[in-house]
């Protein structure tokens, strides 16, 4: 049951997969988590009044997990872009103009893709939010765990967004992807923070 292929690819001295596409994976299990919990409840008599919400729910989460596992490979190809800069020649002047060129266009979809990925990962804590207050206890645990693996996609992946701004001469492009990519941490992070501790209390706690 277990797929070992990505990991192992993860875990080779390969440059891809690499960070990106780890918060993509780690993104798309939150999503798996999610989902779980939701097709749980929607065969719960005591919680038929939110039924239809937590079907809801499933199919946003499915179509996240399924967007994510797609931006690992998105991901992948940006990196690869990028790095197909580095190896062109410097040899003239001309030529390093070229791909100092090649490598700033590279830059950009090197950024675009992990902001995709931070965004898939809100639309998670979003929904978690969501089951935790309609949820079981029983399932509680994995609401939680769904919630702080989102934020820790959305941080992982945040700085795979700085890295490559920082290498950006076009610092007002540089500027609004870093703009983008704190609105994508602040909020949804300290909502995510906020279900695991609520979680954790109701476990611990009550």
């Amino acid at each position: 049951m277990v797929n070992a292929e990505f990991v192992d690819a993860l875990a080779s001295d390969a440059a891809v997969p690499g960070g990106g596409g780890g918060a993509a994976y780690a993104g798309a299990l939150a999503a798996a988590l999610g989902a779980m919990v939701g097709n749980i409840m929607v065969g719960k008599p005591k919680f038929a009044d939110v039924a239809d919400d937590m079907r809801a729910s499933v199919v946003e989460l499915d179509a996240a997990r399924a967007r994510l596992l797609e931006l690992i490979d998105e991901d992948a190809e940006a990196f690869s872009r990028l790095a197909a800069t580095w190896k062109l020649s410097r040899a003239t002047g001309e030529e390093k103009a070229a791909r100092h060129a090649a490598e700033q266009a590279a830059l950009v979809g090197a950024c675009e893709v992990p902001l995709d990925i931070m965004g898939e990962c809100a639309r998670i804590i979003e929904v978690a939010d969501f089951l935790a207050k309609n949820c079981s206890k029983l399932v509680l645990s994995d609401v939680g765990a769904s919630a702080i693996l989102a934020k820790a996609a959305l941080r992982a992946a945040a700085l795979n967004v700085h890295i490559n701004t920082n290498l950006m001469d076009d610092a007002v492009q540089a500027a609004a992807f870093n703009e983008r990519c704190e609105n994508l941490l602040g909020e949804p992070c300290a909502a995510a923070q906020k279900i695991y501790d609520e979680v954790a209390w109701a476990l611990h706690g009550a």
